[in-house]
């Protein structure tokens, strides 16, 4: 397996004009790879070069290549809104030599700095997670086939993100700030706490889960606040909120660690999550098949691993073609 580090490494001697000839090779047998690599390669030259970086690559010196970065950054015309895909710069853990000085989320909204009303939106991709740190140090994880857009520099009164799909969020404490989420349904007003929020366009309600601390949500026409292990559901038919108490939170939270939990849902009420946790199409061939139920855990691993714990069951069978799955209930 290719060491990403070492990798980095390598893209910083050649560009520095110190790679050797085996190096050279190397990295061009990298970048024939795939375009993803391509891409990665491009992004970390435009850093170095917006840096101006000169000198012994070994000897690198990040903090004064940071700052001259930063300059040259600030001083370009600020664009009125950025959208920027980070599920490239996440799976492969790029540009490991510049993080540890510059905040990712810095990274992601530094080219509209000095714009009070500029927005960076990050997406995403369906089969993807992301994780992400705001410009107050708050973390967000994002599921796949979601986005959030926020306010680069949070310069209003207000710590205001904009959400479409799930994340997980833990929010630094800031009593002077309070941290809103607004979705299209629902708007959740916290001070500092932990919990997840799910409100894909498609579906038909929006939850919340608090794990800890506490969130006020409201709607046009409710407010209601959670404590701990509480789950709030907004039905986007007759826009009402009920309040449910969880002895488990798992299964709304561990996606972010990689692990799909569920307790005893229907294939019905999974299909969607698969779908966005794999990239997939699920489709059923009898409605007998939505119904059947099921209690596990699934690493995030593949495709074929996770429908071959359904299909083990007797209760369905399942046929995989492409990124197409068929699943029928079996007469048991």
């Amino acid at each position: 397996m290719v060491d990403q580090t070492d990798i980095n490494v390598l893209i910083v001697r050649l560009i520095s004009g110190e790679g050797s000839a085996e190096e050279k090779e190397r990295i061009a047998e990298w970048l024939g790879q795939s375009a993803e690599n391509r891409k990665l390669y491009a992004d970390i030259k435009e850093i170095w070069l917006s840096a101006g970086t000169l000198g012994n690559a070994d000897h690198y010196d990040l903090e004064g290549a940071i700052m001259k970065f930063r300059k040259q950054i600030q001083g370009r015309k600020p664009q009125p809104k950025a959208r920027i895909r980070i599920n490239q710069y996440l799976k492969y853990a790029a540009l490991a030599f510049l993080l540890v000085a510059l905040p990712f989320s810095y990274y992601l909204g530094i080219r509209n700095a000095g714009a009070d009303d500029s927005l960076t939106t990050i997406s995403c991709a369906f089969g993807d997670r992301s994780s992400i740190v705001l410009p107050d140090s708050s973390k967000v994880w994002l599921n796949g086939g979601s986005k959030i857009s926020f306010n680069s520099g949070f310069r209003n009164n207000e710590r205001r993100v904009i959400l479409e799909g799930e994340a997980f969020f833990a929010v630094s404490k800031d009593k002077h700030h309070p941290f809103v989420v607004k979705t299209k349904d629902i708007q959740v007003k916290v001070l500092g706490t932990s919990f997840n929020l799910k409100a894909y366009p498609e579906e038909g309600v929006v939850s919340a889960t608090l794990v800890e601390g506490s969130l006020l949500v409201s709607s046009e026409d409710q407010e209601i606040r959670l404590k701990p292990d509480e789950k709030l559901v907004f039905d986007r038919g007759n826009n009402q909120m009920t309040l449910e108490s969880l002895t488990d939170t798992s299964p709304e939270t561990e996606w972010k660690d990689g692990r799909f939990v569920f307790r005893n849902e229907s294939l019905g009420e999974l299909a969607p999550k698969l779908s966005r946790w794999f990239d997939v199409d699920i489709v059923f061939v009898d409605e007998q098949a939505k119904e059947r139920r099921f209690t596990g855990v699934l690493e995030r691993e593949n495709i074929l691993e996770a429908i071959s714990y359904f299909d083990r069951s007797t209760l369905v069978s399942c046929k995989i073609n492409g990124s197409r799955i068929e699943i029928k209930s079996e007469n048991n």
